[in-house]
């Protein structure tokens, strides 16, 4: 129990903290609407109530294959399962998929963002990431 307890302590001592917003993002009457929307859908026979699967046959945002039981590395960017071509945070086993960082890096410079630049400095704090990312070809 001590052992569990030392490992809990440190991993609890290294998380990041990540502020939450204080506000919402979205007036109170959008919010409203997202409500009723749901609502209406939930309750639409007419609407498949399904999951979306990827060429596991998994729900595709699910880290592990149930067939296999293998489980894939976490996109840092999505928290989807990277299941081929992706980018790799050197000093850490942290990745991205691959076309997920390539959107990332697209929108970052064409935006210039506050909500970009608050992603890259996230990035930067848990992988050491460079200031200036590049696409990625590989």
């Amino acid at each position: 129990c001590s052992l569990w307890y030392g490992y809990w302590k440190q991993w609890y001592q290294r998380r990041v903290r990540v502020m939450l917003p204080e506000d919402h993002s979205v007036q109170e009457d959008e919010r409203e609407e997202a409500k009723e929307w749901v609502l209406a859908v939930s309750m639409d026979q007419r609407v498949q109530q399904v999951l979306n699967t990827d060429e596991r046959g998994c729900y595709e945002a699910s880290l592990v294959n149930i067939n296999t039981s293998v489980t894939s590395p976490q996109c840092i960017l999505t928290g989807y399962p990277v299941l081929r071509g992706e980018v790799v945070f050197r000093n850490t086993s942290r990745v991205a998929n691959k076309d997920d960082w390539n959107v990332y890096v697209m929108a970052r410079k064409v935006t210039h963002s506050v909500e970009c630049q608050d992603v890259l400095s996230y990035l930067q704090q848990i992988t050491g990431a460079p200031s200036n990312p590049s696409y990625s070809f590989q």
